[in-house]
Protein backbone atom coordinates (compact mmCIF):
# COMPACT_ATOMS: atom_id res chain seq x y z
CA UNK A 1 0.00 0.00 0.00
CA UNK A 2 0.84 3.58 0.66
CA UNK A 3 4.89 4.17 1.53
CA UNK A 4 3.85 6.36 4.97
CA UNK A 5 0.95 4.48 5.42
CA UNK A 6 -0.92 8.16 4.76
CA UNK A 7 -3.82 6.34 2.43
CA UNK A 8 -6.04 4.43 3.71
CA UNK A 9 -8.51 2.36 1.90
CA UNK A 10 -11.31 1.79 3.45
CA UNK A 11 -14.86 -0.30 2.31
CA UNK A 12 -18.12 2.03 2.97
CA UNK A 13 -21.18 1.46 3.55
CA UNK A 14 -21.94 0.52 0.14
CA UNK A 15 -20.99 -2.99 -1.13
CA UNK A 16 -19.61 -1.77 -4.22
CA UNK A 17 -17.75 1.17 -3.07
CA UNK A 18 -13.28 1.53 -1.74
CA UNK A 19 -12.83 4.90 -0.20
CA UNK A 20 -9.56 6.51 -0.73
CA UNK A 21 -7.96 9.51 1.63
CA UNK A 22 -5.15 11.46 0.89
CA UNK A 23 -3.65 13.79 2.71
CA UNK A 24 -2.52 16.08 0.21
CA UNK A 25 -4.53 18.17 -1.50
CA UNK A 26 -1.52 19.40 -3.95
CA UNK A 27 -0.62 16.09 -4.73
CA UNK A 28 -4.21 14.56 -4.93
CA UNK A 29 -4.88 17.79 -7.58
CA UNK A 30 -1.73 16.36 -9.89
CA UNK A 31 -3.23 12.65 -9.21
CA UNK A 32 -6.41 13.90 -10.81
CA UNK A 33 -4.50 15.43 -13.88
CA UNK A 34 -5.66 18.40 -15.91
CA UNK A 35 -10.05 18.10 -16.04
CA UNK A 36 -9.52 14.99 -14.43
CA UNK A 37 -8.34 12.89 -17.60
CA UNK A 38 -6.30 10.73 -15.45
CA UNK A 39 -9.32 9.55 -13.48
CA UNK A 40 -10.94 9.40 -16.42
CA UNK A 41 -8.42 7.16 -18.27
CA UNK A 42 -8.53 4.36 -15.33
CA UNK A 43 -12.14 5.03 -15.31
CA UNK A 44 -11.91 3.78 -19.15
CA UNK A 45 -9.24 1.34 -18.58
CA UNK A 46 -10.77 -0.95 -15.77
CA UNK A 47 -14.25 0.01 -16.12
CA UNK A 48 -15.11 1.49 -12.89
CA UNK A 49 -16.72 4.91 -11.76
CA UNK A 50 -13.91 7.19 -9.24
CA UNK A 51 -15.72 10.42 -7.87
CA UNK A 52 -14.00 12.99 -6.23
CA UNK A 53 -15.18 14.26 -2.81
CA UNK A 54 -12.74 17.04 -1.28
CA UNK A 55 -9.66 14.89 -0.24
CA UNK A 56 -11.31 11.95 -1.24
CA UNK A 57 -11.92 9.34 -3.95
CA UNK A 58 -14.37 6.70 -4.20
CA UNK A 59 -14.28 3.55 -6.56
CA UNK A 60 -17.29 1.95 -7.28
CA UNK A 61 -17.47 -1.28 -9.70
CA UNK A 62 -16.91 -4.54 -9.67
CA UNK A 63 -14.48 -5.85 -6.06
CA UNK A 64 -11.49 -7.08 -8.66
CA UNK A 65 -11.57 -3.32 -10.71
CA UNK A 66 -12.02 -1.51 -7.53
CA UNK A 67 -8.79 -3.28 -6.45
CA UNK A 68 -7.15 -2.78 -9.56
CA UNK A 69 -8.19 1.37 -9.49
CA UNK A 70 -7.37 1.57 -5.94
CA UNK A 71 -4.01 0.42 -6.76
CA UNK A 72 -3.03 2.27 -9.62
CA UNK A 73 -4.39 5.24 -7.60
CA UNK A 74 -2.04 4.23 -4.50
CA UNK A 75 0.88 3.79 -6.97
CA UNK A 76 0.75 7.31 -8.94
CA UNK A 77 -0.14 9.34 -5.48
CA UNK A 78 3.35 7.40 -3.78
CA UNK A 79 4.96 8.70 -6.95
CA UNK A 80 3.98 12.28 -6.18
CA UNK A 81 4.68 12.00 -2.56
CA UNK A 82 8.52 10.99 -3.59
CA UNK A 83 8.64 14.51 -5.89
CA UNK A 84 8.31 12.75 -9.23
CA UNK A 85 5.72 13.95 -11.65
CA UNK A 86 2.88 11.94 -13.05
CA UNK A 87 2.34 12.14 -16.69
CA UNK A 88 -0.20 10.44 -18.73
CA UNK A 89 2.60 8.07 -19.59
CA UNK A 90 2.52 7.30 -15.95
CA UNK A 91 -0.98 6.37 -15.84
CA UNK A 92 -0.91 4.18 -18.98
CA UNK A 93 2.27 2.08 -17.26
CA UNK A 94 0.83 1.43 -13.66
CA UNK A 95 -2.56 0.44 -15.46
CA UNK A 96 -0.29 -1.60 -17.66
CA UNK A 97 1.74 -3.24 -14.93
CA UNK A 98 0.48 -2.76 -12.25
CA UNK A 99 1.64 -3.92 -8.66
CA UNK A 100 4.94 -6.06 -9.44
CA UNK A 101 4.42 -9.45 -7.81
CA UNK A 102 6.50 -10.28 -4.53
CA UNK A 103 9.35 -12.02 -5.39
CA UNK A 104 12.36 -13.42 -2.78
CA UNK A 105 15.54 -11.63 -2.07
CA UNK A 106 17.46 -14.14 -4.44
CA UNK A 107 15.54 -13.17 -7.03
CA UNK A 108 15.99 -9.37 -6.98
CA UNK A 109 18.44 -7.10 -7.15
CA UNK A 110 18.16 -4.26 -4.35
CA UNK A 111 17.66 -1.99 -6.70
CA UNK A 112 14.48 -3.28 -7.52
CA UNK A 113 12.62 -3.46 -3.96
CA UNK A 114 9.71 -2.15 -3.92
CA UNK A 115 8.73 -3.44 -8.12
CA UNK A 116 10.21 0.06 -9.45
CA UNK A 117 13.09 0.08 -11.93
CA UNK A 118 14.40 3.50 -12.55
CA UNK A 119 17.29 4.37 -14.39
CA UNK A 120 18.74 7.97 -13.57
CA UNK A 121 20.60 9.81 -16.45
CA UNK A 122 22.05 13.13 -16.23
CA UNK A 123 18.90 14.69 -17.91
CA UNK A 124 16.06 12.58 -16.96
CA UNK A 125 14.61 9.66 -15.08
CA UNK A 126 14.17 6.53 -17.57
CA UNK A 127 11.63 4.15 -16.21
CA UNK A 128 10.19 0.75 -18.56
CA UNK A 129 6.80 1.03 -19.11
CA UNK A 130 6.09 -3.10 -19.28
CA UNK A 131 7.12 -5.89 -17.68
CA UNK A 132 9.15 -7.42 -20.73
CA UNK A 133 11.14 -3.71 -20.58
CA UNK A 134 11.30 -4.34 -17.17
CA UNK A 135 13.18 -7.93 -17.16
CA UNK A 136 15.57 -6.53 -20.08
CA UNK A 137 16.73 -3.48 -17.84
CA UNK A 138 17.25 -6.15 -14.63
CA UNK A 139 19.16 -8.45 -17.55
CA UNK A 140 21.40 -5.53 -18.55
CA UNK A 141 21.83 -4.63 -14.76
CA UNK A 142 22.65 -8.33 -13.56
CA UNK A 143 24.90 -9.38 -16.72
CA UNK A 144 27.53 -8.18 -18.56
CA UNK A 145 26.16 -9.45 -21.84
CA UNK A 146 22.61 -9.27 -22.40
CA UNK A 147 20.44 -9.85 -25.71
CA UNK A 148 17.41 -7.18 -26.43
CA UNK A 149 15.49 -9.30 -29.94
CA UNK A 150 11.81 -7.83 -30.72
CA UNK A 151 10.30 -5.50 -33.43
CA UNK A 152 11.27 -2.04 -33.74
CA UNK A 153 10.49 1.16 -31.57
CA UNK A 154 10.12 -0.78 -28.19
CA UNK A 155 12.33 0.55 -26.39
CA UNK A 156 15.70 -1.98 -26.62
CA UNK A 157 18.44 0.23 -27.90
CA UNK A 158 16.80 3.63 -25.56
CA UNK A 159 16.95 1.25 -22.46
CA UNK A 160 20.29 -0.03 -22.83
CA UNK A 161 21.61 3.39 -23.53
CA UNK A 162 19.98 4.58 -20.47
CA UNK A 163 21.94 1.55 -18.34
CA UNK A 164 25.11 2.41 -20.03
CA UNK A 165 25.01 6.27 -19.38
CA UNK A 166 24.04 5.24 -16.11
CA UNK A 167 26.46 2.52 -15.01
CA UNK A 168 29.36 5.14 -17.04
CA UNK A 169 27.90 7.89 -14.33
CA UNK A 170 28.04 5.98 -11.34
CA UNK A 171 31.87 4.89 -11.97
CA UNK A 172 31.09 0.93 -12.80
CA UNK A 173 32.43 1.44 -16.15
CA UNK A 174 35.51 3.11 -17.66
CA UNK A 175 33.75 3.90 -21.52
CA UNK A 176 31.00 2.89 -23.56
CA UNK A 177 32.07 1.31 -26.88
CA UNK A 178 29.33 1.84 -29.52
CA UNK A 179 29.31 -0.30 -32.32
CA UNK A 180 27.22 -1.60 -35.42
CA UNK A 181 26.66 -4.99 -36.94
CA UNK A 182 29.36 -5.57 -39.85
CA UNK A 183 26.38 -6.81 -41.94
CA UNK A 184 23.20 -5.10 -42.54
CA UNK A 185 20.72 -6.92 -41.23
CA UNK A 186 17.80 -6.15 -43.52
CA UNK A 187 18.23 -2.42 -43.64
CA UNK A 188 20.13 0.67 -45.11
CA UNK A 189 21.78 1.91 -41.78
CA UNK A 190 23.75 4.24 -43.90
CA UNK A 191 26.09 6.58 -42.81
CA UNK A 192 27.72 6.72 -39.29
CA UNK A 193 30.06 9.27 -38.50
CA UNK A 194 33.38 7.55 -36.75
CA UNK A 195 32.11 4.06 -36.93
Amino acid sequence: MATGARIEPTNSDSAHDVLLEFPDNRLLIDLCGEYDRNLAEIEQKIGVQIIRRGNQLSVLGEEAKREQASEVLIALYDRLETGRSVERSDVDRELRMGQAPDAGADDQLEMFKGGHVEIKTRKKLVEPRTDAQKAYVRSLFEHELAFGIGPAGTGKTYLAVAVGVNLFMTGQVDKIILARPAVEAGEKLGYCRGI
